[in-house]
């Protein structure tokens, strides 16, 4: 049989030469054991020599058992009718048959049962005598198979799984059946290789080797560089773009509590936004390590029950929830005792009951920013701020639209335009007069946050926000950082 192979696939049917015969069936394991080699080598290598017509594979479905827990045990520590007869021999050869119970436990039933059936023990007169001493049951044995990976019988097979001692499930195998005896095949072989090397000249088998051919105008193979993900290098950039406006980073955990969320910015305890059709609730995480200073529970509580109305409950306020919003981690920087001038941000994950859609997620990242330069600071200062941020991560169109936000006064939403559709992707304004005074502050304060997602999408021209997170590794690769 006249056949081109690689070098591999003839070192593989060396290794069969005597070893298979030809019309046979092996499947691909029964071969790796056979010829020592990797299953995995195997099966690619049998791929390669079926196109060849060297040999023919198919793929089965056949049962595999596989040992319980309870089968392991047994073939460990014995079967019943081995433990049974084990303590026959120790007791002189018979025990009434209450205390083969009693010794035995749970195993007694089966154990005398499957002895009796295998002939190794007899029952007279109450009393469980020995008749097979030495005895070994035949399942061990099966079980001994299961182990090694062999296949068994069908009835065998249903005789273990009645004692649950084996779990049968269906796996694909490939089969492999030799056209010719290797022997034959090789001898009529060609085996291309890539070089030639001098242990080939010297020993002259450079006589029967081929060079393989090389097509220099063939594509080189597209290999996948390793890169950061395009939407981890936005963040990066971004943290650069904070830090060269001279804004220092800072920190805070995702778990928050509904006063720094919601009550130390002003926002009602009725507020809708303030339920579970918007806010995701955190059941059985304590509040230990978040809990605000008491005075600055008590001022929260006299403005909010100033200013709106009603009667203030703490219990709300100390709810566990998943931060809707990093404005939380900025007020908790003021009330730690920033003092101007100052510019702080942070970026984070945030959580808000959302339909998923080509502009909404349930959870997204925020960059939130405050700063001010004294009395001075003004809506005016916090508008050049986010501009300058806008245009330095390269947004050459956008825009201002004056807003309500219930912390910030005067506030405004920022659009930018992704393909020719004005998109908000953040929120501005000055900190209110309630939310400064809760905290004990007497100057103003410039506060923004920023839809993250939604500036890389329009950064990277993308209409859809859960290609971010896709799973499509070819995608993923297609992304480009914007810059």
């Amino acid at each position: 049989m006249r056949v081109s192979l690689s070098e591999a696939e003839y070192n593989l049917l060396k290794l069969a030469a005597g070893k298979v015969s030809a019309g046979r069936r092996y499947t691909t394991e029964e071969l790796a054991r056979l010829l020592g080699v990797p299953r995995s080598t195997v099966e690619a290598l049998v791929s390669l020599l079926a196109e060849k017509g060297v040999v023919s594979v198919s793929r089965v479905a056949r049962p595999r058992a596989r040992l319980t827990d309870l089968g392991r045990e047994y073939l460990r520590d014995g079967l019943p009718e081995e433990k049974l007869v084990r303590l026959l021999e120790a007791s002189g050869g018979a025990l009434p048959l209450d205390e083969v119970s009693r010794r035995l436990g749970a195993d007694a039933s089966a154990a005398v049962a499957h002895a009796l059936r295998w002939g190794a023990v007899r029952i007279e007169g109450g009393r469980v005598e020995l008749a097979k001493p030495g005895f070994r049951s035949p399942d061990r044995a099966l079980l001994e198979k299961v182990a090694a990976g062999e296949e068994l019988a069908g009835d065998e097979l249903r005789r273990l799984k009645r004692r649950k001692l084996v779990d049968v499930k269906e796996e694909r195998v490939t089969v492999v059946v030799f056209r010719a005896d290797p022997r034959d095949v090789l001898r009529e072989a060609v085996v291309e290789v890539g070089a030639l090397t001098a242990d080939m000249i010297r020993s002259g088998e450079w006589r029967r080797v081929r060079l393989r051919p090389y097509d220099v105008r063939a594509s080189p193979p597209r290999l996948a560089a390793n890169k950061p993900h395009a939407f981890v290098e936005f963040l990066e950039m971004l943290r650069d773009v904070m830090k060269e406006l001279g804004f220092v980073e800072i920190e805070y955990p995702p778990v928050e509590l509904e006063f720094w969320n919601y009550d130390v910015l002003f926002q009602p305890q009725f507020h809708p936004a303030r339920g579970p059709n918007d806010t995701f609730y955190a059941k059985g995480v304590a509040a230990d390590g978040l809990e605000p200073p008491t005075e600055l529970i008590e001022r929260v509580k006299a403005v909010h029950e100033e200013a709106w109305g009603y009667a203030w409950d703490p219990r709300l306020a100390l709810r566990v929830i998943l931060r809707s919003h990093t404005t939380a981690a900025s007020v908790r920087a003021l009330a730690a005792g920033l003092k101007p001038p100052f510019r702080v941000f942070t970026i984070g994950r945030v959580y808000r009951v959302e339909k998923v859609d080509p502009r909404h997620l349930p959870e997204f990242h925020q960059l939130d920013g405050i700063a001010s330069e004294g009395y001075d600071t003004d809506f005016g200062y916090l508008l050049g701020i986010v501009s300058e941020i806008l245009e330095r991560l390269g947004f050459k169109e956008y825009r201002f639209r004056l807003a309500y936000f219930p912390f910030t006064e005067p506030s405004a939403e920022g659009y930018v335009r992704i393909r020719g559709e004005w998109v908000e992707v953040l929120g501005c304004g000055m900190f209110r007069p309630e939310v400064l005074r809760s905290l004990g502050i007497d100057y103003p304060v410039a506060a923004w946050g920023m839809g993250l997602e939604r500036m890389a999408m329009a950064l990277m021209g993308l209409n859809d926000i859960r290609d971010l997170y896709s799973t499509d590794a070819h995608r993923l690769e297609e992304l480009v950082a914007p810059w």
